[in-house]
């Protein structure tokens, strides 16, 4: 899974990558053009009671792909470049990081991140129709020669370019399965899942200065999370005591890190399932209503090729009961066939032939 961080200069999008990558701030990245990419290891609680009660010897987690994108420019100053989608055309969702600390944008005006969020998404609907009318003119000019002068493309596109004219989101139209996968291969910004992130002041960690633009966040049914990513970034610098005690003082209950990734999980979708034995506990991300058999192509083409069965055991009574075995005389443990729906937490065990 992938996620790409948008903003204008200034949001701090950079420095909430650095917070959820680990990474240390480099100056030398400021203004840069092109964008950065980091692996993240997605932390679940779960697999350490999982390694406990396996004996492994390791724990993986799942991972999570994260991209710092260059920053958007106000006013039409990326409308229509289609650079910027080019390099997050395979981004599963992307997180919109606005500004709501200080007193200035990064032009100089008077800070307003209800405004700014409006004018974050204006901007990427231009990106968009900008791709959008050049793939049109492209098929009128193959359509100049063609017998046949009918294209449901076009007809589809045309649709997508009079909402996008009026500023609306692709993800909000009502599209058919077919035409869903046909957009998607444009990349389009506003076609994806997007979440809001409010970049807060230290000492506005309710987000006082930003319900303007939680409500049009809500307004238009954008998910949002309320993160300082800059005392984020202090805490993470801190040894993990210290770090417990920081966050204690500031009545955090866990790093915006995690909260960030979760709210990324939920918003595209996805569960998590386990593998494991005495070498190694395994977390494993996929979407939410495939099968066990779909889930055992995660982990490899053959067990979905040669599916028979699965063994499925629930995390929490196995966090209860202590063990597999003390599962399975309580009958906890259940043989499910192909067509099971994977749930958030079930430990697979699948029988597959070679």
């Amino acid at each position: 899974m992938k996620v790409g961080l948008l903003g204008f200069p200034g949001s701090g999008k950079t420095t909430l990558f650095n917070v959820v990558t680990g990474r240390e701030p480099d100056p030398s990245q400021m203004g840069r053009s092109e964008a950065t990419m980091a692996v993240v290891k997605v932390p679940d609680a779960r697999l350490h009671r999982l390694a406990e009660v396996l004996s492994s010897g390791k724990i993986i987690h799942p991972e999570m792909t994260f991209v710092d994108l260059r920053a958007l420019q106000r006013d039409g100053a990326e409308g229509g470049d289609d650079s910027l989608t080019k390099v997050v055309d395979d981004a599963n969702a992307l997180a919109v990081v606005i500004q709501c600390f200080g007193e200035l944008d990064y032009r100089g005006n008077d800070l307003d991140p209800a405004v700014d969020l409006e004018a974050l998404l204006l901007e990427m609907s231009i990106t968009d129709l900008g791709i959008v009318e050049r793939r049109l003119e492209r098929i009128e000019a193959e359509l100049k020669s063609a017998r046949n002068k009918t294209s449901s493309e076009r007809t589809l596109l045309e649709r997508v370019a009079e909402h996008l004219g009026e500023g609306g989101l692709v993800r909000d139209l009502e599209l058919t399965e077919d035409e869903g996968l046909l957009l998607r291969g444009f990349g389009l910004l506003t076609g994806k899942p997007l979440l809001v992130v409010l970049n807060v002041a230290d000492d506005d960690l309710d987000g006082e200065r930003c319900r303007e633009a939680v409500e049009v966040a809500e307004m238009i049914g954008l998910d949002h999370e309320i993160i300082a990513a800059t005392l984020e970034q202090e805490i993470a610098s801190l040894g993990e005591d210290m770090r417990e005690a920081f966050l204690a003082d500031y009545g955090l209950a866990e790093p915006a890190r995690d909260r960030f990734v979760r709210a990324c999980y939920e918003l595209l979708g996805v569960i998590t399932f386990f593998t494991g034995n005495e070498k190694e506990a395994r977390g494993w991300t996929v979407e939410g209503g495939k099968t066990v058999r779909e889930a055992g192509g995660k982990i490899h083409s053959d067990i979905y090729e040669g599916f028979i069965r699965a063994e499925i055991t629930p995390f929490p009574r196995l966090n209860e009961l202590g063990s597999f075995a003390a599962c399975r005389d309580a009958g906890v443990i259940r043989l499910e066939g192909r067509d099971y729906l994977t749930t958030d937490g079930d430990y697979l065990d699948i029988r597959f032939s070679r």
